[in-house]
């Protein structure tokens, strides 16, 4: 229990330097003019894996600000996707990127980010979710509608709430996926990975 609280003492203080080192994700949507947005933050809390090979399936908007190509351990990196111009569309789709773990030399998971900004709140609300699938899982319509559709979450390797503001975790094999994100049409949306350590500690998944 010691090695466990010291491990997280220490990735929290690794934590607290990282937001101070890297732009938030505030400070990018206030830039942001469009009507309905996703800004979404990425922290990589994990000594050993690395985000790469970042994928990208849209069901309405575009890609405003691309996400980066590689999320580095003790990394936060921000990407934004917005309503497609001209057109009464929200901004809605998945993210992907590949979980390489440097001492395997090989990526051994997929982590997957779903995010769905409408254009009409009198019939929808934001929701978002996130997962870890198995090596090789694509970014597409399937994986879309699987996160925002599929009642049975956790068997299908994800967790997905309606957005206001709390948090949801999903607890993987090797990794641990915390997000949150709020109801506003220019929506912030927060992505922590973390090693595997609150199980231990008798932390769960909400």
């Amino acid at each position: 229990m010691v090695d466990t609280l010291t491990t997280f003492v220490l990735q929290a203080a690794d934590l607290t330097a990282i937001s101070n080192m890297s732009e938030s994700a505030e400070a990018v949507a206030a830039d942001v003019s469009s009507k309905r947005s996703a800004v979404i933050e990425i922290t990589n809390v994990t000594n050993s894996y690395c985000l790469i090979n970042p994928r990208v399936h849209l069901e309405n908007g575009e890609t405003y600000n691309p996400p980066q190509p590689t999320v580095r351990p003790l990394k936060t990196e921000v990407c934004t996707f917005t309503k497609s111009g001209g057109k009464a569309t929200g901004s809605v789709g998945v993210l992907t990127y590949d979980l390489f773990e440097r001492s395997q030399n090989d990526y051994i998971e997929t982590l997957a980010i779903m995010f769905s900004i409408p254009w009409d709140y009198n019939l929808y609300k934001n929701w978002f979710a996130v997962g870890i699938y198995k090596k090789g899982r694509n970014c597409d319509k399937d994986l879309y509608k699987e996160m925002y559709y599929e009642k049975k979450q956790r068997e299908h390797g994800f967790v997905r709430e309606e957005a206001n503001g709390s948090g949801i975790n999903y607890v993987g094999n090797y990794l641990d996926i915390k997000a949150t994100m709020c109801p506003l049409g220019n929506s912030i949306m927060k992505v922590e990975v973390w090693d595997k350590i609150f199980t231990s500690m008798g932390q769960h998944a909400y």
